[in-house]
């Protein structure tokens, strides 16, 4: 599953801008594609002992339940962005206000993922925590390039 996300893009983006509807849709869609294989494949690749695993699920469960609520964030503040996009109504003031939340959600990601290293490096040996940072990165940075590709670039006028 995983490996078909890293597939090539799709060709070429259809001619008119996404709806709303289809904004949203797509980027929890390709959330979705992680999710449910996520866990076992982090698992996977870190080949943790029976004893390491029991102290890494929890701070790996609370570590994604973060980062859900980021995504929703995130979420929430494209559909602004795509609406006033689509309305042709995107004021300079509302685009600083979605400009200055989506930085504060980047800035709020990393302090997690900060956070999330001082607790499994603790958990689990610390080359492992590393090689999870580096898994988890890899996902997320594949998630959000994957969702960016459905947001239409702001434009200047």
């Amino acid at each position: 599953m995983l490996l078909a996300l890293a597939a090539p893009l799709a060709s070429a983006q259809a001619m008119r801008e996404p709806s709303e509807a289809e904004i949203v849709k797509a980027l929890q869609n390709k959330e979705a594609q992680i999710g449910p294989t996520k866990q076992a494949f982090v698992e996977t690749q870190l080949a943790l002992t029976p004893e390491q695993l029991a102290r890494f699920r929890p701070i790996y469960a609370e570590h994604q339940d973060a980062l859900r609520r980021l995504n929703q964030r995130r979420l929430d503040n494209v559909v602004e962005y795509s609406h006033a996009y689509n309305d042709n109504s995107l004021t300079d003031e509302q685009a600083h206000k979605l400009a200055l939340e989506a930085l504060a959600i980047e800035r709020e990601e990393t302090f997690e993922l900060e956070m999330v290293y001082g607790k499994v490096r603790t958990a689990i040996p610390p080359k492992k925590a590393v090689h999870y940072l580096q898994i988890e990165s890899k996902l997320r940075a594949l998630v959000r390039f994957r969702q960016a590709e459905s947001v239409p670039v702001a434009k200047g006028k």
